[in-house]
């Protein structure tokens, strides 16, 4: 379980990093969320109903902290959102959502 989430900090950073190098190019780095069902099938790793009902919990903390974070950003930036905002902004939200997915999921194991 630790990978699962592991593995979305990094490829979430990774993306992040990307799209502010390369730009367009960089949104490549987002494919490699596909090779995960991959190398947990290739290592044997094998979800049961606990790390399952985990896995949708972070879920839905993660979308209430996407949430929160539009909100915010809405009233600190207002209406002059223009310059904060690069032509890329979707994807950087995107890979931000992932890596947040996990960390979110690494405090969660770490209560647990």
């Amino acid at each position: 379980m630790y990978f699962r989430y592991l593995y979305g900090i990094f490829v979430g950073t990774l993306t992040i990093l990307a799209v502010i190098l390369l730009g367009v190019k960089g949104i490549t780095a987002l494919a490699l969320l596909a090779f995960r069902p991959l190398i947990m099938r290739w290592k044997k790793m094998h979800t049961d109903e606990r790390e399952l009902s985990l896995f949708y919990k972070t879920n839905s903390i993660t979308l209430g902290v996407i949430i929160f974070l539009i909100i915010l950003m809405y009233f600190t930036v207002g209406q002059n959102a223009k310059d904060l905002f690069t032509p890329y902004w979707l994807t950087i939200f995107a890979a931000s959502a992932v890596a947040i997915q996990g960390v979110v999921g690494l405090i969660l194991l770490r209560l647990k």
